[in-house]
């Protein structure tokens, strides 16, 4: 029997473990992410990525920064930021668009019909979707933007400095990005669409989780329309 990686060791000689060696390691290297691993909930996404990454490597998991971090931050299905980490980031964004009298726009993106994808299509497929979707929304990231994971179903996308016509124009290239992109199931087509809605600090909200609720109510009114639109309210 080979070598079994740090990580995995640690996996299956201390269940909780994993959880404390990457809080600490975090909190003594990166000391401002104390309010985002405040919340013992970043576990399930720390036992959860671990495990995809023993699989991916064959059992053999290198205890680096970079994987350490990976734990806490990342969304393990889309290797992008989830949800915990998109919090800090829009924080961060809007206390600098208030400091410096500045834009900052949010955009919502959901799938349209992912529910019933599911159910046609099993999970296999769907996750295979969420991945290529939020593959297809990174493309299109300038530089400064912010994608995550929001919620099962939702990515979100935080742009400083974007007013709400750009972040549109913007949000309309991710709808079509995403339309485009090529998904079968058992040799058969899988049509994919997206709705976006976009909300816009301060012409529509004046802290975070307003802009959060007016965004998503922009995202549902793209919803009720017929889906494949963006939105504003």
């Amino acid at each position: 029997m080979g070598k079994i990686g740090h990580l995995s060791q640690i996996w299956l000689y201390g269940e909780d473990s994993t959880y404390r060696r990457v809080i600490e390691y975090l909190m003594h290297q990166r000391p401002e992410m104390s309010r985002v691993l405040a919340d013992p909930a970043v576990l399930e996404q720390v036992r959860e990525f671990e495990m995809n990454q023993i699989d991916e490597l064959g059992g053999f998991a290198e205890n680096t920064d970079e994987n350490m971090e990976r734990l806490a931050l990342i969304d393990p299905l889309t290797s992008v930021y989830n949800g915990r980490s998109f919090l800090r980031e829009l924080d961060s964004t809007l206390k600098h668009a208030w400091r410096y009298n500045r834009l900052a726009s949010l955009a919502m993106v959901a799938i349209d019909g992912f529910e019933d994808i599911v159910q046609q299509y099993g999970e296999v497929t769907s996750n295979a979707i969420l991945r290529i979707c939020a593959n297809a929304i990174q493309k299109n990231l300038r530089h400064g933007d912010v994608l995550a994971r929001y919620s099962n179903t939702d990515f979100a996308v935080v742009m400083a400095a974007t007013s709400t016509a750009s972040a549109t124009m913007f949000g309309e290239k991710i709808r079509e990005t995403i339309s485009t992109q090529v998904i079968t199931h058992n040799w058969s087509h899988v049509p994919i669409t997206a709705s976006l809605g976009i909300a816009t600090y301060p012409v529509h909200a004046y802290d975070r989780d307003e802009l959060i609720s007016i965004s998503m109510q922009a995202l549902f009114v793209s919803k009720s329309r017929g889906g494949d639109r963006v939105c504003t309210i």
